[in-house]
């Protein structure tokens, strides 16, 4: 009798000494727990980053920390000490890996069941171009780019380029877009979405009806090469959005427009705005935009 109640009191104590593994540790925080540095305090369950950085631990849930004894998700490497995750490569087909499978083959694959499927984790070595702007003054170059600034106001029946912004952000470098000349130049290859807004100040529409120049509004974006030149041998496409209007108004009535389109741009080429709008008989440059309400904007994104 003896000999058993001997036999029952060392199994149990076998069961409870080793509930929880402790490597390195007398003082296992979990069902298993390895004190890589040896570095851990005796006793306590307080344990600075620094100790924890070198310790691994599976919890009663089934949940392994690396480097952390609290873990939150089945495999948890977050920690305040080198937290990275390598992934090997693997000969397996995606569907023998199955779903949620991760392996390193060039780059950071992962399988969807069916095929391997490569994760875009490689960042741009540059920022992405974004640039807002806007305009609150009637100066514009009329007819080309190239000639003198025209400061009296925008002229109906003409090609008003849109000069003088005022740049109110431009990440990336700070420097591809000229707010004085209203030109953007691509820093490099890629797709640029470009936008913009006018609005000119309320006015009488009256015009005698020319079926061939109605009567309208256009927003208008000009691409160039990536010369020097603004001549027309040196547009490379021209995108026009066009808005039309009432032939006559009674009163004076706000006529407005916006062009938002996507270029492929090669280094170097330039992009710029301008409007051309047909909304009475006058040919004189004495038209101007409405300036006091914000409506008149710009927006350049590099995709």
């Amino acid at each position: 009798m003896k000999k058993n109640c001997l036999l029952v009191l060392m199994t149990l104590s076998f069961q409870c000494v080793f509930s929880q593994v402790g490597i390195n540790t007398p003082n296992p925080q979990g069902i298993l727990h390895i004190d890589g540095q040896k570095d851990n305090p005796v006793s306590g369950s307080t344990f600075t980053p620094a100790q924890q950085s070198n310790d691994i631990l599976v919890n009663s849930t089934g949940k392994i920390g690396v480097g952390t004894l609290v873990p939150v998700t089945k495999i948890d490497a977050r920690n305040s000490g080198n937290g990275a995750i390598g992934f090997g490569a693997s000969s397996l087909t995606a569907s023998a890996a199955d779903e949620g499978a991760v392996r390193y083959n060039s780059g950071v694959e992962y399988s969807n069941g069916n095929e391997w499927l490569p994760l875009l984790t490689a960042q741009p070595t540059n920022n992405k171009v974004i640039v807002i702007a806007a305009k609150t003054n009637n100066n514009v170059k009329l007819a080309t780019p190239s000639i003198p600034t025209i400061t009296a106001g925008l002229q109906n029946r003409a090609s008003n380029y849109l000069v003088d912004w005022s740049k109110t952000f431009e990440s990336n470098s700070g420097t591809n877009f000229n707010a004085a000349t209203g030109i953007f130049t691509a820093p490099r290859n890629g797709i640029y979405v470009a936008s913009f807004t006018t609005d000119l100040a309320p006015l009488a529409i009256n015009y005698t009806t020319d079926p061939l120049n109605p009567i309208q509004i256009e927003a208008i974006w000009q691409l160039y090469d990536n010369t020097t030149g603004l001549a027309v041998t040196n547009i490379v496409n021209t995108v026009k959005c066009v808005n039309t209007m009432s032939s006559n108004s009674v009163g004076n009535i706000d006529a407005g427009s916006n062009c938002t389109a996507s270029f492929y741009m090669t280094a170097g080429q330039r992009l710029m705005p301008y409007i051309w709008f047909n909304l009475n008989n006058s040919i004189v440059a004495n038209f101007s935009l409405n300036n006091t309400g914000g409506y008149n904007n710009l927006t350049i994104a590099e995709q």
